[in-house]
C-alpha cells in the first residue's frame, strides 16, 4: 500500500485544482488560509497540552466522587481532542515532512491507547471511498441495530487491523510498526502504573476510553455520515451548525467541508461555520443534512458572497470522497 505522505500530497493537489476550477467558473472568492507555520505550532501545542493534561491527571487521586466525575469528563474531552489532532496528521497538517506527521500523530494518540499505524493507512481510503460498504474502512460504524453503536464505537479503531489484513495490507513493515507503536504506548503508561498504581490506571482509563470511543464515533462519525449515501459529496457527509460544536470538537463538526476540502487544516474550517437556523432549540447541536440534488462547494463566511452559503461544485465524485 502506498505511504500516507504520497497519497496525502496527491489528494491535496487534486482537491486544490478542483477548487480553483470551481472558483473560476462560479466567481467565488478565495477562502482564507492560515500560514502553515502557525497551523503546525498551534496543533502541536494542543497535542502537548492534551498529553500532559490527560496523562498527567492520572497522577492525581480525586478526593471524592464529584472530583472523580470531573476528572473523567475533562480527560475524556482532552483525549478526544488528541484523536482530532492525530486526524490532522493523517492529512499532513502537523508538519512539512512525512516523519513529522507520523511522530506527532503517534504522540497525539498515546493517551487514547490507539496506534497511529493503522489509522494512517485507512483514513485516506475513507476519504476516497466514503460510505462504500466494500472499500470504506470506516463503514464498520454503520450498525444493523441501534444497540450495536456503542459496541462498534469501542471496536472501531481496532477493527482496522483486521480490515487491512483481509485485504493483504499488513506486510512485515506494517506489523513491525504496529508492534513498536503498542510498545511505545505501554512504556508511556508504565510510570503511571508504577507511581499511581494499577487501580488508578484502571479506573482512570477504562471509563474514559469507553466515553472517548462513543463521543468520537457516534456524533462525529456515525451521525456525520448517517444515511451513508454514495451519491454527491454534499450528501455523503454532514456538518454541525454553530461555533460551539466547532470549538468543542476543534473542527471535526465541519465534516462535509473537511471531506470537500481535506487540504484545509482544522482551524481554517472556522470560516465555513454556519449559524443554526433560529428556533426554540437552536442552541442544541444540529446537523446540516443535504441530499444528492444539493451538491455544493462551501463558501467562507465574511467573504463578498457570504449571503450565498454554497454554490455548485465540479460534480458528484470529483473531489476526494
Amino acid at each position: 500500500m502506498p505511504e500516507v505522505g504520497a497519497r496525502a500530497d496527491q489528494l491535496k493537489a487534486d482537491a486544490t485544482g478542483r477548487e480553483s476550477s470551481a472558483r473560476r467558473r462560479h466567481g467565488l472568492p478565495r477562502a482564507r488560509r492560515v500560514p502553515v507555520k502557525q497551523v503546525h505550532f498551534l496543533s502541536r501545542a494542543i497535542i502537548c497540552l492534551v498529553v500532559v493534561g490527560s496523562m498527567g491527571g492520572l497522577f492525581w487521586m480525586p478526593p471524592n466522587g464529584w472530583w472523580y466525575a470531573v476528572d473523567l469528563l475533562l480527560r475524556t474531552w482532552l483525549i478526544f481532542i488528541g484523536t482530532v489532532m492525530a486526524h490532522e496528521g493523517s492529512h499532513g497538517h502537523l508538519g512539512r515532512s512525512r516523519v513529522a506527521n507520523l511522530w506527532w500523530g503517534r504522540i497525539a494518540l498515546v493517551p487514547s491507547m490507539v496506534p497511529f499505524a493503522n489509522f494512517r493507512r485507512t483514513h485516506l481510503l475513507h476519504h476516497r471511498y466514503t460510505n462504500s460498504s466494500k472499500a470504506d474502512p470506516d463503514y464498520f460504524i454503520k450498525p444493523g441495530t441501534e444497540w450495536e453503536i456503542p459496541l462498534r464505537a469501542l471496536a472501531m479503531p481496532h477493527q482496522w487491523f483486521f480490515w487491512l489484513r483481509r485485504r493483504g495490507s499488513v506486510d512485515p513493515a506494517h506489523a513491525r510498526e504496529l508492534f513498536f507503536n503498542y510498545v511505545g504506548i505501554a512504556l508511556c503508561f508504565l510510570p503511571v502504573l508504577l507511581v499511581a498504581g494499577p487501580a488508578r490506571l484502571f479506573w482512570g482509563m477504562v471509563p474514559v476510553l469507553i466515553m472517548v470511543s462513543v463521543l468520537l464515533w457516534y456524533p462525529f462519525a456515525y451521525l456525520t455520515h448517517e444515511g451513508f449515501s454514495e451519491g454527491s459529496e454534499s450528501a455523503r457527509s454532514h456538518d454541525y451548525f454553530g461555533r460551539f460544536a466547532f470549538w468543542f470538537s476543534f473542527g471535526l463538526s465541519m465534516h462535509r467541508v473537511h471531506h470537500m476540502r481535506p487540504h484545509y487544516a482544522w482551524i481554517e474550517l472556522l470560516q465555513f461555520v454556519r449559524p443554526a437556523p433560529p428556533g426554540r432549540w437552536s442552541w442544541l447541536p444540529r446537523r446540516d443534512i443535504r441530499h444528492d440534488s444539493e451538491e455544493r462547494l462551501p463558501v467562507a463566511h465574511g467573504s463578498a458572497q457570504h449571503h450565498r452559503p454554497s454554490v455548485l461544485a465540479d460534480g458528484p465524485g470529483d473531489a476526494p470522497a
